[in-house]
């Protein structure tokens, strides 16, 4: 949940630096770069989607982000070196979390996806420690809860690296509930 004092028009505007890396929103002609290091290769996608998408979805969602961007003030951003190399995407999405009591609440998972040849580089935790920052002191999130695929190991040691702890997940044998909690002020 959002914390009643987050104002979007305060949030620190892209682009956002790493070390490593420059994140900023997806411009409409970024599609064929991040379709040919994201979607096309079925171990980049083999976890999420979990399916081969498109060149068209691949802009149905660069659209999606720029929707997002407006509602909340920031989306997932594509993520590219400083020597201006394409390595991923990364950012915040807002999603509808079935609670065990059949209530749903809003929850905020960070995610992140990197292209193949920059696996074991450390770029996606680069890029997750970014949006977990900008979650934690810019958006005013009590938490992150993400709810990955049990057999990501890549993915579930990022977030074990962000201090998740992780459940089981009630609705789906198959994914594993990681919440990051906020850092103690």
């Amino acid at each position: 949940m959002i914390d009643q004092s987050y104002d979007p028009d305060l949030l620190p505007q892209p682009p956002y630096e790493t070390a490593r890396l420059v994140l900023r929103p997806f411009a409409a002609n970024d599609a064929a770069v991040v379709y040919k290091a994201l979607d096309t290769d079925p171990e980049v996608w083999r976890f999420d989607p979990g399916c081969a998408i498109t060149l068209k979805d691949r802009r149905g969602l660069i659209s999606d982000y720029a929707t997002l961007r407006r509602q909340f003030g920031f989306a997932p951003c594509g993520a590219w070196a400083k020597d201006g190399s394409f390595i991923g995407q990364g950012g915040l999405n807002a999603y509808l979390y079935d609670q065990r009591d059949g209530s749903r609440t809003v929850e905020f998972e960070v995610m992140y996806k990197v292209a193949r040849p920059f696996w074991r580089q450390g770029y996606a935790l680069e890029i997750a420690k970014l949006w977990a920052n900008f979650a934690f002191q810019h958006v005013r999130l009590r938490q992150l809860k993400i709810c990955p695929a049990r057999e990501n190991a890549a993915s579930i040691g990022v977030l074990r690296a962000l201090g998740a702890t992780f459940e089981d997940d009630w609705l789906d044998p198959d994914t594993i509930i990681a919440t990051i909690p906020a850092p103690e002020l």
